[in-house]
């Protein structure tokens, strides 16, 4: 047997073979990367349409219309919807089954799939990755069951499309894998006496690639003749061959953290919590949420006034917008001065502050969130006019006290909230602006919390209903004007004078405080009760309290 025929029946396959091994390794780990991706991709977007639906259903539930068949559709509508914005492609979209097999969107791919395979593996699974065909085209998808609305959600791509990259990927190597070799067989036959010498570099070099699986190695080229192109040909396809891994990885790497931002961004309660207060529950990893403790915090309630009679003038829609309009607008400020929301309760909004995580300034917060809650509304009601729409009027009550916070509910639904009579308390104060017809009421707990930075008249001593101690509540103020002061200063010594017993210097002064504010409906309600109290004197046991007969 020749040398050159030896030669070559020893060089081709310590060539060809960890060219074919190399080319099929980086095609299969891309196929297997790629589909990985692809199938992490379509589970993560199920689930985001999954959450989306859960959303709409609380929401209902929340709001306490999970009975109204209406408001039901326009939630299932508006997932309908939802679903048409994350479409994969042309060819690869959301569908919604319900149990009897019925395609309920898309509109074009509505019909019965009842009687076919892949619909009796979803009903018996409920939840996983399937192959199936529909309308004689082969297409993978992954379906999860949302059991409230009996649908099938299931986001499904046509087979050819799924795989597309990795064909592609398998055609680019294919074909780089093909012509290399054809071009080296060429050249190793026609400059076999050559090869023998050099070749080892090529050898080795293939060696080490297989070896240690680098990519970036390259054969040392001695001569400039037909070895030297070997060799370069050789260094030109592990190239194309590097950067078309590179490329996978970089996609792969890239889509990884796209993955995992969306998810951090749409688990983290964002819209509810302050970002140092995510941090600081990042940092511990969420421990102190598990279990309750006591701690002292403020509460805040906020609540619509008639907001009954606002519902039956508004339609659906622009209930819904006058809504999310308002609680946008208040949510916005309570997170942008350390609050969280506890939870809407109806029109209602319950806040807190100082709970995880304690600031030295807790109850001025919520103070000056009081506030702003208050003149904010005057913005928004302006565009409630201009819409056409009725003003808002708001009551804000606030209490700081101890409270016991912590993952509070069942096994099937848990909440992080506060419970304690300090909460009770901040709920009836709430309800006592109504009484004294002023939008915002503190207690004198908040008050001595928040006094060195915030102004307040003292309202009166109340007992609320449920209560036997007293507690005095308050009205802050800021930056108003001498003259607006000067009515506030007459009002609390009116309310010493009061306490007195001294009725006729208290009328005076009361007097006084509402010809400066015009309209005042605690000094009204005081002048009220001086004028009684002259006419029929209270015992020695009086000590000036108000009880609150109703909530």
């Amino acid at each position: 047997m020749k040398i050159g025929t030896k030669v070559l029946m020893v060089v081709l396959p310590l060539f060809i073979f960890p060219l074919l091994f190399i080319g099929i390794t980086a095609f299969l780990s891309a196929k297997i990367g790629i589909t990985k991706i692809a199938k992490e991709f379509l589970g993560y977007k199920l689930t985001e349409m999954y959450k989306y639906c859960r959303r709409q259903e609380e929401i209902l539930i929340d709001t306490g219309l999970i009975e109204a068949g209406e408001y039901r559709t326009l939630a299932q509508k508006s997932a309908e919807e939802y679903a048409e914005t994350i479409r994969l492609s042309e060819t690869g979209y959301f569908m919604g089954i319900n149990s009897q097999g019925e395609i309920i969107f898309p509109e074009i791919e509505k019909t019965n799939v009842s009687a076919s395979d892949f619909f009796k593996t979803m009903t018996e699974n409920k939840k996983g990755l399937i192959t199936f065909s529909f309308k004689n085209v082969t297409r993978i998808g992954s379906y999860m069951y949302f059991e409230p609305w009996d649908w099938f959600l299931i986001l499904s791509e046509q087979e050819n499309i799924f795989y597309q990259d990795a064909d592609n990927i398998k055609k680019q190597v294919a074909y780089t894998i093909g012509i290399t070799l054809l071009f080296a067989i060429g050249l190793i036959l026609f400059f076999i006496k050559k090869l023998t010498g050099p070749m080892g570099n090529v050898v080795n070099t293939m060696k080490d690639i297989i070896t240690t699986g680098d990519l970036s190695k390259r054969v040392r080229i001695e001569y400039d003749d037909e070895i030297g192109y070997l060799a370069t040909w050789f260094n030109r396809m592990v190239g194309d061959l590097e950067h078309a891994y590179t490329q996978i990885k970089q996609y792969a790497y890239k889509s990884i953290l796209a993955q995992k931002s969306e998810e951090r961004v749409r688990h983290i309660f964002q819209k509810y919590v302050p970002a140092d207060i995510i941090d600081e529950v990042l940092k511990s990893g969420g421990s102190n949420l598990l279990t309750g403790k006591k701690q002292v915090a403020t509460i805040l309630f906020s609540d619509i006034r008639s907001f009954t009679s606002i519902s039956e003038t508004l339609s659906a829609e622009d209930l819904v917008i006058s809504l999310n309009t308002y609680f946008n607008v208040m949510v916005t400020i309570i997170i942008e001065n350390n609050g969280i929301i506890d939870k809407f309760i109806g029109d209602a909004i319950m806040a807190v502050f100082g709970a995880p995580v304690v600031h030295e300034d807790d109850s001025l917060n919520a103070v000056i969130t009081g506030l702003k809650m208050i003149e904010s509304l005057k913005g928004f009601n302006k565009k409630q006019s201009a819409a056409g729409r009725p003003p808002f009027k708001i009551g804000v009550g606030l209490n700081t006290g101890e409270v016991v916070v912590g993952n509070i509910g069942s096994t099937q639904k848990l909440d992080y909230t506060c419970i304690g009579d300090a909460v009770n308390l901040a709920s009836r104060l709430e309800g006592l602006t109504k009484l004294y017809g002023i939008p915002l009421i503190i207690s004198e707990y908040t008050y001595q919390e928040s006094k060195n930075e915030v102004m307040a008249r003292e309202i009166d001593s109340v007992r609320v209903k449920g209560k036997i101690k007293p507690v005095k509540i308050f009205e802050p103020y800021r930056d108003v004007s001498s003259k607006t002061k000067e009515g506030y200063d007459s009002f609390n010594e009116a309310v010493l004078l009061y306490r007195e017993r001294k009725f006729h210097e208290a009328v005076k002064l009361f007097t006084k405080s509402r010809e400066i504010f015009g309209r005042d409906t605690p000094s009204s309600l005081y002048l009220d009760r001086c004028h009684e109290l002259i006419t029929d004197p209270p015992g020695e046991d009086w000590d000036g309290v108000y009880t609150a007969k109703t909530k």
